[in-house]
């Protein structure tokens, strides 16, 4: 193209693009050179982890590459004392997000992360009444491999009450933002079954660098979604990091009204949110699917539970509710009209 047929080809465009038509024309470059809007921008996932009263959590979240429960652990993080967590991944798209905090039922969820954005969600976990039932990390070695000093071996002593450990023994470099899966003491399959108590060890490229042990945080889950504490450097009692900060205040809000019976409207509410801050975990509402248990639409429609294989009866489901069973933990805090009304939830569906 001449010069005369340049201009004349700008003149016919928008003014706003005058100046990038005019550098592609005399550089021989397209479209593709130009940045479009959100490229460079990073892609984060970041939010908020909360107790069932609104207060803030702390702990770690560990995030898979692709699908929940792909094993694909890459990237990992701490959530502050205000519940805030904030994680930078390379492009959006699928990822499993895991949240564990000292004191708590494990929380996995997948979710669509979108390129360029800061992807931002809160979720609400459950307590665990059976601390005493949870894996226990009670051993951390940091050791120089002979041949090769660009690697250090990780070694992770852990031990569960119930001989009932998940395949979940992770680290995550706090710096880095780096996550891992430990290797077990022998091969499991497949990996749905219960992993061994024992040393769990990575091998981990330093890229030259030194390690640093006061980067790396620990955690164990085991097959009921009890996870261990959350652990810290020096990686004793004193390194356990706390869900919520000695005497901090709770959220205070106004004071509760006088009991009174709740009208069906409002009973079913309440039922649908405490389905959604403790079981949607692990269950689908509307669908018969598996997704971590089983799917429980039409749960009272069914003749046998899904998993115990007992009659689906109100006093069955209660005892579920609050005993839990071997792959289910038991959730003993939702009581009286909570407990009322996720019952009605469920029959509803």
């Amino acid at each position: 193209m001449s010069k005369g047929g340049v201009m004349d080809y700008v003149r016919s465009l928008p003014a706003a693009i005058w100046l990038l038509a005019i550098a592609a024309a005399f550089s021989g470059s397209g479209p593709q050179g130009f940045a479009l809007a959100g490229e460079g921008k990073e892609t984060r996932i970041s939010g908020r982890m909360l107790a069932a009263d609104g207060g803030a959590i702390a702990g770690v979240i560990m995030i898979e590459k692709g699908r929940l429960y792909g094993k694909d652990y890459k990237y990992g993080g701490s959530v502050d004392e205000k519940g805030r967590f904030s994680v930078t991944v390379p492009k959006g798209g699928d990822y499993g997000l895991h949240f564990y905090a000292t004191g708590y039922i494990y929380f996995p969820v997948g979710v669509e992360v979108k390129t360029g954005r800061d992807n931002r969600f809160t979720f609400t976990l459950p307590p665990n009444k059976a601390v005493r039932d949870a894996p226990v990390i009670s051993r951390v070695l940091f050791e120089p491999i002979a041949d090769n000093p660009d690697q250090v071996k990780i070694s992770l002593s852990v031990h569960d009450p119930n001989d009932n450990l998940s395949h979940q023994v992770l680290g995550a470099n706090i710096r880095t933002r780096e996550g891992f899966i430990f290797s077990p003491p022998k091969f499991v399959f497949p990996w749905t079954r219960n992993y061994p108590n024992g040393v769990y060890t990575l091998t981990y490229d330093t890229r030259g660098r030194s390690v640093d042990p006061q980067e790396w945080v620990f955690v164990a889950a085991d097959n009921r979604c009890y996870n261990s504490p959350v652990l810290r450097h020096p990686f004793t009692r004193e390194g356990v990091i706390p869900a919520r900060a000695p005497g901090r205040a709770k959220p205070s809000g106004p004071p509760a009204p006088p009991a009174k019976a709740l009208d069906t409207a409002s009973l079913l509410e309440l039922g649908r949110k405490t389905f959604a801050n403790n079981c949607a975990i692990c269950h689908y509402p509307d669908k018969k699917k598996t997704k971590v248990g089983p799917g429980l639409q039409g749960l009272f429609k069914r003749r046998l539970t899904h998993a115990r294989k007992v009659p689906v009866t109100e006093e069955n489901i209660l005892a579920q509710i609050q005993k839990g069973s071997d792959q289910m933990p038991p959730y003993a805090h939702i009581t009286g009209d909570a407990l009322a009304a996720l019952l009605e939830h469920l029959k509803s569906l």
